[in-house]
Formats: C-alpha cells, structure tokens, sequence
C-alpha cells in the first residue's frame, strides 16, 4: 500500500511540473527543434553567392569631345535663317540695320541653303559604350584599324548612306558571285569596348537578317580586313549580331607599316583615308 502510494505521488509531481513549464530533466526532443536545427546547420554549410567584379561590365557612355561629334547643318541652318529673317526684316524698316539688310540677304541665303543640304546627307553617329577597363587598355592595345573605326562612326558624316559602306561591300561583294545582295547587307547600330581574355575588343553591332552560317562563311574576311593584330568573332544576338575585334597582344597593327585604304573619306571627292 505504501509502495502505490510513493508511485502515486510521483506520477501527481511529473504532471505537475509539465503543467507549469518546468522543463523535465529527461524530456524527449521535440521533433520540430530537430528539423529546425538540421534546417540552420544546412544554410550555414552552403556557400555564398560569389560576388560579381565591380565595374568589370560597367558600361559608361562614350563624353570624349571632339568638333566632328557636332551637326554643323544643325548649326548653319538657324544661323542663316536669322540672317534672313533679319535682313527682310531691316530692309522692311521692321528691325534696325537698313544699311546692312543687303549684306545679311547675301550672306543668310547660302548659309541657309548649305545648313539644308548637310542637315539632309549628314549620318548620324552610333552609340558608343565603353568600360572602365578598356578604357584603361585603349592607348596601349588599340590597333589602328581599331581606332579609325571608332572615331569614324562615332563622328557626323556627309554622303554616305550607312557607317562602314566601304567596309561591308569589301567583304559581303554584294555584286559579285558568292556575294550578299545589297538589300541584306547589315547595318551597325552601335559600338563597345570591352576586356575579353584581358585583351581590349571593339565589338560591332549590327542588325542583320543574315543566318549565323553565312556570317560564319565571312568570319575569316572579315578578320583578314580589319587586321593585323586582331582575332574576329561573331555571335548571333537578339536584335542581330556582334562582331567583337579582339587585340591578339601580338602588337601587330600598331607600326603604321601596313597602309590600307580602311574607310571611305570624310566627304564625297575627298582621297581615301589611310593609316598613318
């Protein structure tokens, strides 16, 4: 009897101490701590994201100045017309300056006329991006095909119908065999520098409706062109393709030895350029 009593009460002292929180010594571990445990110890044994370079693709845009970067129609255009206005406008007795009205009629018509025509045959140049890197790069590994297309399309230009028309007919031979019609020759949209393989690269991009396979039937013209000292390579994209121009790091391209006739001139009956 003694004996039941004694379990008895112990049993009473267990429920007890359960209904008033107090912590059993040899409580069985609740199976949520243990998931929640086995959860914590896996994230903190996975690694990190790794953390991509700063700046390494950071594009910037291209602030170098330079007088060809301006539309001179845009600025010969307004400049002729207030001549004009200004000279109908004296010579009406309307605006002061009777006696130079003559002289502002003579001089305000052609000026107008000449900001017309260029504002119409003017080509607008392509975006230019460029990173930090291949900014850092540029004086060092820039070829001088490089650096003639990059000033070249990055400038106003008079006459021509598209950036690189020379350049693109000597290597697509839109009226030779073999060749692409003229019709589906690519246009360039725009340009970047960039560090591929830690070699400065101009990469050209086009718009183009040519398949990845005739780009690819091109691929050694094209290199061959705008060489030496660069390796050439075409990737299919979106909205066309990318021709990246790589420096080889064989310095090659960077003497003046090697004269070519890159680009066509600056205006129309003008000599070819070549490089220096």
């Amino acid at each position: 009897m003694a004996a039941l009593l004694a379990r008895s009460s112990a049993s009473t002292a267990f429920a007890g101490r359960r209904a008033s929180g107090v912590a059993c010594p040899r409580a069985p571990v609740s199976p949520v701590c243990i998931r929640r445990s086995v959860v914590s110890v896996r994230a903190s044994a996975e690694p990190s994201a790794p953390a991509k370079p700063a700046g390494s693709q950071e594009y910037v845009e291209d602030s170098e100045f330079a007088v060809s970067k301006i539309s001179f129609g845009s600025i010969l255009t307004p400049v002729g017309l207030g001549l004009l206005f200004w000279g109908f406008g004296a010579y009406f007795l309307l605006l002061p300056g009777a006696d130079l009205s003559s002289l502002f009629l003579i001089y305000g018509f052609p000026i107008s006329l000449l900001g017309f025509a260029l504002s119409y045959a003017q080509l607008k140049p392509v975006p230019c991006k460029t990173t930090k890197a291949a900014f850092a790069l540029r004086e060092s590994q820039m070829t001088d095909i490089q650096k003639q297309i990059r000033e070249d399309v990055t400038r106003f230009r008079y006459g021509d119908e598209q950036h690189l028309e020379e350049a693109l007919d000597r290597i697509f031979k839109p009226t030779r065999p073999g060749g692409v019609a003229r019709k589906f020759l690519p246009t360039l949209i725009g340009i970047r520098e960039e560090v591929i393989d830690n070699a400065y690269a101009l990469v050209l991009e086009f718009s183009s409706t040519l398949d990845e396979a005739k780009w690819n039937e091109f691929q050694p013209k094209i290199q061959s062109f705008f060489g030496p000292g660069i390796v050439a390579t075409v990737t299919k994209t979106g909205a066309g393709v990318d021709v990246a121009l790589i420096c080889d790091g064989s310095g090659a391209g960077r003497s003046g030895k090697d004269k070519k006739d890159v680009l066509p001139p600056l205006l129309p009956g003008l000599k070819a350029r070549q490089q220096e």
